[in-house]
């Protein structure tokens, strides 16, 4: 019985397969085979994990992963027919199939996606195991769809191996709907629509960012996309996850695509330039205007989260793109995590007599000027870097001060983000150095820890003005510390 054959029957046994199973305790279980149904589309969970198979880009050779179930477009896959009882795995994303790299029958090849070419290493059967659960098996080599080595952690890749017993080769199909589905508008409300960082979502015409470092993520199908502004800003704009394209003083609805994209899924990022000394832009989204029938749709999104906190060298001021070439976006983008830099120009750890911002307080907030609380279940930071103390020392702060603000900031740090590393940066001007350590040794906590920045630049040739870091210097930083976050995202 082929998919494309299936019709109201189908229907029935799906309904069968998700919804009655315990009524039908005594018979054996359907036959997952034919209980798909290929106008629909489905998530594709491992047994043994709860985790759905995920594509990772748009691009041909693009890794196919397991991720925490979010039934975003890229983990929403249709059954196309074959002939003969196997079928492509579709993309909704992408629109590219899962595909056994190189056609390989080797054990542990890496399963990627690819360009739809029909061939028999992008062709599966689908076996029954128990439970409603199925293997799907390559007709290439004949090996099983595996998540390698029985990993549960988000990323963990897909591979091919021998058929055997493992719950790693076992997998739920869950319908999703119709292919169909209509989706989002690109408006600020629209669930398609990913905010990375603090945005204020008081007005729903007009979401708002006031930190450095934020920024937004959509899919969305059709040739052309145009930007909603309010007032004069200078932005960023990567579609398709190409290079950052500056637009500068723009307000109003700005086309973004002047020469019309290929017919297709895309996906767009959109980041505001910061407020850094005399510069006051508009950092306001209202949306995106797409082609007639175009629709936007939910894209992948990273499963963790590294918030950077800190003043001008943390936003990336005097870098040549500020945020995008300062080092807390370049660690993020190198490690393929969500990022956000909650940080300002002039910024002090301690909010001084004279008025200078103290971030152990500001870190509360939801802007640099909006003093409503954050909500800090919007998002959760799995490390928080710290690089404060640069410009205290210019407002009359003492070391004593200094601590006890410091000690402060981790102790709220950490009431928010109570699993998180908290990695406390030896400032590159070498202040305060004492009394960081010591704030790091009272937090008593095996997940503060403090980092020692000594030789990481060389102020002559990596910085502009012997404080703030050129795009070299941003580089080097991120070069030595995207490990250690690393590491901590790993422990």
């Amino acid at each position: 019985m082929t998919l494309s054959s299936c019709g109201a029957v189908v229907r029935s046994a799906l309904v069968l397969a998700v919804g009655a199973v315990a009524a039908l305790a005594p018979v054996a279980p359907q036959a997952q085979a034919a209980t798909v149904d290929t106008t629909a589309t489905y998530a594709v969970v491992a047994r043994h994990s709860g985790k759905a198979m995920q594509v990772q880009s748009t691009a041909d050779g693009g890794a196919v992963v397991q991720s925490t179930r979010v039934d975003s477009a890229a983990q929403q896959f249709q059954f196309v027919d074959s002939g003969g009882g196997y079928y492509r795995l579709k993309s909704r994303y992408s629109g590219k199939v899962v595909d056994v790299s190189g056609s390989s029958t080797a054990n542990g090849a890496d399963v990627v996606q690819w360009t739809d070419k029909n061939a028999a290493n992008q062709q599966f059967s689908l076996v029954d195991t128990d439970s409603g659960y199925v293997r799907i098996v390559n007709r290439n080599s004949g090996k099983a769809l595996d998540v390698w080595e029985r990993s549960t952690a988000d990323g963990a890749r897909v591979s091919q191996y021998d058929v055997n017993g493992g719950t790693n080769q076992q997998w739920q199909l869950v319908r999703l709907g119709g292919g169909d589905t209509p989706g989002g508008n690109g408006s600020p409300t629209d669930p398609n629509v990913k905010y990375f960082g603090r945005w204020n979502t008081a007005d729903p015409t007009a979401y708002v960012s006031e930190w450095a470092g934020a920024y937004l993520v959509v899919g969305f199908t059709g040739r052309t996309v145009q930007l909603r502004q309010r007032n004069t800003i200078d932005f960023f704009v990567s579609i398709d996850g190409g290079p950052d394209v500056a637009y500068v003083n723009r307000s109003g609805t700005v086309n973004l695509t002047p020469t019309p994209l290929a017919a297709g899924n895309h996906t767009l990022r959109v980041s505001y330039r910061p407020v850094a000394g005399s510069y006051r832009g508009d950092a306001v989204y209202r949306g995106i205007q797409l082609d007639a029938g175009a629709t936007t749709f939910a894209p992948p999104v990273p499963a963790k989260t590294v918030e950077f906190v800190g003043d001008s060298i943390t936003v990336g001021q005097q870098s040549s793109k500020q945020a995008l070439t300062a080092y807390g976006w370049l660690v993020g983008e190198r490690l393929g995590t969500g990022h956000t830099q909650i940080a300002v120009g002039g910024a002090c750890l301690v909010s001084a007599a004279d008025g200078c911002i103290g971030m152990s307080d500001r870190f509360l907030k939801t802007g640099i000027t909006n003093n409503t609380d954050w909500n800090f279940s919007r998002y959760t930071a799995n490390v928080v870097v710290i690089n404060l103390g640069t410009n205290d020392v210019g407002h009359s702060v003492s070391g004593a001060q200094f601590q006890s603000a410091y000690v402060t900031l981790i102790q709220r740090a950490r009431q928010k983000y109570p699993d998180a590393t908290i990695l406390a940066m030896q400032t590159f001007r070498k202040r305060y150095i004492p009394e960081t350590q010591a704030a790091v040794r009272l937090a008593n906590d095996p997940k503060v820890r403090f980092v020692d920045t000594t030789g990481w630049i060389v102020e002559s040739t990596d910085t502009t003005d012997n404080v703030h870091p050129n795009d070299q210097g941003h580089r080097k930083i991120a070069d030595r510390l995207a490990p250690i976050v690393s590491a901590a995202l790993a422990g």
